[in-house]
């Protein structure tokens, strides 16, 4: 049986996340909205790196591509809230 790598993907991807909850815990205790676009732009980044992961582990284009544009729709979105 293949034995899973951690790579450097994946340690992107936890920081990101870890980013992500406790930004997102941070804004709903507080009830600020100041942190939003920061959150949104780490979502984008979760999202490039899932897309980057799913093409390096199938070589599908198309999901790479579907990960690729929600990544970009979602930076987009991120920096016009700037």
């Amino acid at each position: 049986m293949e034995e899973k790598k951690f790579d450097t993907l994946m340690l992107f991807q936890i920081i990101f996340v870890i980013l992500v909850m406790a930004i997102g815990i941070y804004c709903k205790v507080t009830e600020s909205t100041q942190l939003i676009p920061f959150l949104l732009i780490f979502m984008g980044l979760i999202t490039l790196i899932l897309g980057l992961r799913e093409y390096k582990r199938t070589h599908s284009l198309l999901w790479g591509i579907f990960y690729l544009c929600s990544a970009l729709f979602i930076l987009f979105v991120a920096i016009e809230v700037f």
